[in-house]
């Protein structure tokens, strides 16, 4: 799927890109059943909830699970992201990300790349971060929100370190920082039907609230790199960022419906 000179310049203008419904609601079924069965493989790549049983995050799914490798190599989603690199691509790192109901979920300020430079080594800020929407995403059950337009202020020099349930670090945008970038810029807040996408630059300032309703939120990230600008340092696990550097060869369109 190509994207117009629009698309791309408006993405250079806000930092994302959205398509609402890019996959069927065959091929999200396929997904669905594709969450249901790898959220009972055990391993080291399981994030719990914090102070809970539940799963919070599933990494590197794409290496071990044919629906989600097909997902990875899409071209609905990697001719975009070719397009916006003006590159060839890999698979940095893919993660589940579950937000359950009744208050669980929910994420500090950050942008990507600022956990990418620092513990990857990656030396550019030209990854992408596509969402796809598992389920559908409404205001109140743990949306993503992002600042449009951060990206253009580069990483930002206002963060805290701080570390999962697993010890993986984030970094967490100071509050003064985040009032001045959204008096400036404002808020977006990523909703739409299960299939859509959300792409966005790896330096876009985002964060995710709880999930106040009684309705799941499931995403799939698919975090890809230009090949031009592979990662330098190796202290994070493979499932935490990825050793494949091959440029990634699409599927047909309809591979899904195929699985």
């Amino acid at each position: 799927m190509k994207i117009s000179d629009k698309d791309i310049s408006n993405f250079n203008k806000n930092g994302f890109l959205f398509f609402p419904e890019l996959f069927s609601k065959n091929e999200v079924s396929k997904l669905k059943s594709a969450v249901n069965r790898v959220i009972k493989i055990p391993g080291e790549n399981i994030t719990p909830e914090f102070n809970s049983d539940k799963v919070r995050m599933i990494h590197g799914a794409h290496d071990y699970d044919t629906t989600f490798s097909i997902l990875c190599k899409h071209p609905r989603i990697i001719e975009p992201a070719e397009q916006l690199l003006d590159d060839k691509i890999y698979i940095h790192q893919s993660r589940l990300n579950f937000n359950y109901g009744f208050g669980t979920g929910g994420f500090y300020w950050h942008q990507d790349y600022a956990t990418w430079k620092e513990i990857d080594g990656l030396p550019e800020a030209r990854a992408l971060m596509i969402a796809i929407f598992i389920d559908e995403v409404t205001p109140v059950n743990g949306p993503l929100m992002f600042i449009p337009g951060s990206h253009l202020f580069g990483v930002l020099d206002d963060f805290e370190p701080i570390k999962d349930s697993t010890g993986n670090v984030l970094m967490r945008l100071s509050s003064r920082k985040l009032s001045e970038l959204t008096e400036e810029n404002g808020i977006e807040i990523g909703t739409g039907p299960a299939g859509s996408v959300l792409i966005m630059h790896c330096n876009l300032v985002h964060g995710s609230t709880e999930n106040i309703s009684a309705q799941s939120r499931t995403l799939f990230y698919a975090n890809v790199n230009a090949i031009k600008n592979k990662q330098t340092t190796f202290a994070r696990e493979k499932f935490h960022a990825g050793r494949n550097f091959d440029p990634i060869n699409c599927t047909e369109d309809y591979s899904l419906d195929m699985i």
